[in-house]
């Protein structure tokens, strides 16, 4: 039962971290819930391998059998085999947060949509913890959904061995009417407190769709006044609209002609920005929240990398600019 009460005040905190709801208040329940989130996945995936040793040594048993003249069933043997995780993928597992959910959506603990949820979220929680990069508009709804997938991660966890204390905390008896529970009642405990968290705090699937949309649009507009700002202030007079999206990705370091730049093939094109906008605007017709938030995040991956060659591009521009400025000022 302690295990569960460190899981449920983390989650308790972030609820009212949430409940308060300044971009401050929700970046540490952020920071909780992925925290929690990683804690619950680690033990799932200690009841998922603890077979791990049982099967490497039946699996010596078959082998040395073999090896003087008892074959085990080859059936069984490969069975036993695909159960075995490799030791280098049990190291990776133990260590990665992705690797977990991996495991766990191979084996069909966690439901296959949500895997790519959970991916995208973690890395926004490394972006950030580590480098403060995640946008302030975009906190609260990613807050939201990933509260409401711990909560989803919550109803999978199992307690292996269930000791009741002699008095429970106050986090643990706001889910159980302030009484122990019985031992049948402990068990689905899990899965009762995921439920009334998740029916506290709420998720606006509606106001969360809108969100997610309008901020990939506000980074596409971004993109393209960048290109624009590039294209009108490179000091290029034969630039015209399309050229900075080639330069941007060009290798510049040969000093090419622009009609060799123009001439070339790249990664990405107005097509693409086209596209991204069009799969932008069809999240509204998304019902589903692992659908949504999977396909929003499949977006932004797309983008992401031409999105940091366009700032570079910008900043340098910009600089240069202001070095002129400076010059003409006589600084």
């Amino acid at each position: 039962m302690e295990r569960l009460e460190l899981a449920v005040v983390q989650l308790e905190e972030a609820r009212e971290m949430i409940e308060k709801g300044r971009v401050a208040h929700l970046r540490l329940a952020y920071l909780l819930i992925d925290s929690v989130t990683e804690l619950i996945l680690h033990r799932i995936v200690q009841r998922e391998l603890q077979d791990q040793g049982m099967l490497q040594k039946l699996l010596s048993v078959y082998k040395e059998g073999a090896a003087h003249g008892m074959p085990a069933d080859p059936e069984e043997v490969a069975s036993l085999e695909a159960r075995i995780v490799p030791k280098a993928d049990l190291k990776n597992i133990d260590r990665n947060f992705d690797a977990k959910v991996g495991l766990l959506v191979r084996r069909k603990v966690l439901d296959e949509a949500l895997g790519p949820v959970l991916a995208k979220l973690h890395k926004y929680r490394n972006e950030m913890y580590h480098r403060d990069k995640l946008r302030p508009e975009i906190i609260r709804p990613a807050t939201l959904i990933y509260f409401d997938s711990a909560c989803t991660v919550l109803e999978e966890h199992r307690q292996m061995f269930i000791s009741l204390p002699s008095e429970l905390g106050s986090e643990i008896c706001r889910f159980t009417e302030g009484r122990l529970p019985r031992l049948d009642e402990a068990m689905d405990l899990p899965k009762r407190i995921a439920t009334q968290l998740r029916r506290e705090v709420g998720l606006d699937l509606p106001q969360v769709r809108s969100a997610l949309s309008a901020y990939l649009d506000a980074r596409l507009d971004q993109m393209i006044e960048g290109l624009e700002f590039v294209e009108d202030n490179l000091g290029n007079p034969a630039l015209v609209r399309g050229d900075a999206l080639r330069l941007v990705q060009a290798d510049l370091a040969a000093n090419p002609t622009l009609e060799q730049v123009r001439g070339r093939k790249y990664k990405y094109s107005k097509v693409d920005l086209e596209q991204w906008r069009s799969r932008t605007a069809a999240l509204e017709a998304i019902e589903d929240k692992h659908a949504l938030v999977s396909e929003y995040a499949a977006i932004e991956d797309s983008f992401e990398v031409l999105e940091e060659k366009i700032r570079d591009a910008v900043l340098q521009v910009d600089q240069a600019v202001q070095f002129q400025i400076d010059v003409a000022r006589g600084k």
